[in-house]
């Protein structure tokens, strides 16, 4: 990943006259992103893939430093525009074939190069792009906005992932670390937590620092359109022997690692061998097998681990995150709403903490843990959502002592393309014994340079709000003196926030009424990506 995902860029507006029609055009420069976060107030942006005299429907994006891959699908409504070579910018007319809206909806990537990786599936090199173009609402107009052009491989690396990421990512603050130099970003925290009755704690690995390092820095942003509420921020260090790891369970319990065991079998729900995929912490991913012709509502994988003699308590590690998929699919889900969204949003945020997390679990939104029990599947716990930015390590305590066999199985469900799961293990060892310190809270400068650390260290009933993309607040700890070979350092964070959407039309109350049965949203999230299935790889 690179050092910072969200640059600032600078909108140039310009709407020109043309035979009495307004035209909507984008301007393009040879300089690199400048620093300004761009506006990005519609979280629904379609993204057009362009090489050569093609041009495809770009979704499901993820970009690292090297490379941006996706999936292609056939474009329809939004082939309209004049101009699919680098060389000119597009025009679109209004009120002729291009309807506004879908004018500030869009963004056009050009590329030099592509590589069909699997059916539908696409790497794009970052030294191949050649423009891109966002059309954007940001300035509250209906505008059109330019890009850039002329890329060079580090303006292009850091840039590209800038806009990717503003264009289909909404959720929760990001985390950033300083190394001193500069801030790398860690992680999301509280992913998921989209009303106040799903507010929850959260516990988010973060790198040791440098040796001699006496103050840890930590930057909490709002990068997306929404309102983040955060009611809790503390950094949590545990000191611990050599050969250990430490990891926060979600209720907070700390669980030691110190003898992981991979899997002797992992099979996806159909069968397919995954165990060259899961074994290791790399960038291989099994995020479910959607190229498949089955009508699939859930997806996952199947574990089966050795178990010692007499062992009857475990910890389950994984190493995953959530699809930008899932980002897509809650976007159209709430974009069912309407101009009612927000009413509806005001009525959600009534419902009972209990009935929205039984709705979600319904829904196969979390990382479901299933162990087989006499030959059947029983439901064990859950992973929390930890959001499509970054792969995060977690743990779950397991008991087996119902389990007679020699062997373990366990079963990690998610509904249809939710989940990317990069690593699992098992450890059988005894929790050791740590020191858990809090490390004090020195100070908390927001972007306005004010001192916001009295509505971050306790949680109580006063929040630090995050209303707007460009938000941000810089924490500095002190770190404890080390007592052991070992530290480790977790971010305690607890909050909840609040997804904007300038929906419009009808609400489509009684196609809503069906998300009332159980995984009526993973069965939707294969609904659109079969609609979009009419891909053409020219």
């Amino acid at each position: 990943m690179v050092n910072r995902f969200l640059l600032l860029f600078i909108v140039i507006t310009i709407i020109n006259l043309f035979d009495g029609c307004y035209y909507y055009k984008v301007n393009r420069s040879q300089d690199p992103p400048g620093p300004m976060v761009m506006q990005l107030q519609d979280e629904n942006k379609f993204i057009i893939l362009h090489h050569g005299d093609s041009a495809w429907h770009f979704t499901d994006v993820f970009a690292n430093d090297k490379n941006i891959s996706g999936s292609i699908f056939k474009l329809e409504g939004h082939d309209k525009y004049r101009s699919t070579v680098p060389e000119k910018a597009n025009r679109y007319r209004k009120g002729g074939n291009k309807d506004e809206s879908e004018v500030v909806n869009e963004v056009h990537i050009y590329t030099s190069e592509l590589t069909l990786e699997e059916l539908i599936r696409v790497t794009v090199p970052m030294t191949g792009i050649e423009k891109i173009e966002v059309y954007d609402p940001a300035v509250g107009a209906t505008i059109a906005s330019w890009v850039f052009g002329g890329l060079g491989i580090v303006a292009g690396t850091t840039a590209v992932v800038a806009v990717i990421i503003a264009l289909i990512k909404e959720s929760c603050p990001f985390i950033y670390v300083s190394d001193g130099e500069s801030y790398k970003f860690i992680g999301e925290i509280y992913s998921g937590a989209i009303y106040p009755s799903l507010e929850r704690h959260d516990y988010l690995p973060l790198p040791e620092p440098k040796q001699g390092q006496t103050d840890y820095n930590i930057k909490m942003t709002n990068e997306v359109h929404e309102i983040q509420h955060t009611n809790l921020i503390e950094l949590k260090v545990f000191n611990h022997p050599a050969g250990t790891d430490v990891l926060l369970d979600k209720y907070g319990n700390y669980q030691t690692i110190s003898d992981p065991q991979p899997p002797v079998e992992a099979v996806n729900l159909k069968g397919r061998n995954l165990l060259d995929i899961i074994r290791e912490k790399d960038t291989l991913c099994y995020s479910g097998d959607q190229l498949g012709k089955d009508h699939v509502v859930t997806d996952g994988i199947v574990l089966k681990f050795k178990r010692p003699p007499d062992k009857d308590q475990a910890k389950l590690i994984v190493k995953a995150k959530n699809t930008f998929w899932l980002d897509y699919v809650f976007t159209r889900f709430h974009s069912l709403f309407g101009k009612e969204y927000d009413c509806w949003v005001e009525k959600q945020e009534t419902v009972p903490d209990k009935r929205m997390k039984t709705w979600f679990l319904d829904q196969n939104i979390p990382l479901m843990v299933y162990i087989e029990k006499k030959g059947k599947w029983k439901f064990v716990d859950y992973y929390n959502i930890v959001g499509p930015m970054a792969a995060k390590e977690d743990v779950l305590a397991l008991d087996l002592a119902d389990i007679e066999s020699e062997t373990v199985k366990i079963k990690l469900e998610f509904g249809f393309f939710f989940w990317e799961i990069d690593y699992a293990s098992i450890d059988f060892s005894t929790n050791v014994i740590v020191s858990e310190k809090t490390a004090l809270f020195e100070s908390a400068i927001d972007n306005k340079e004010k001192d916001v650390k009295k509505l971050l260290e306790s949680p109580d009933l006063l929040y630090y709000v995050q209303p707007e993309i460009g938000d941000e607040v810089n924490m500095r700890f002190k770190i404890p003196e080390r007592e052991q070979a070992r530290q480790t350092f977790i971010l305690h964070s607890k909050g909840y926030y609040k997804i904007l959407l300038n929906a419009e039309g009808e609400q489509q109350k009684k196609y809503l009424l069906s998300f009332r049965k159980k995984n009526r949203l993973p069965e939707y999230s294969g609904e659109l990506f079969r609609q979009q299935a009419g891909y053409a790889v020219k």
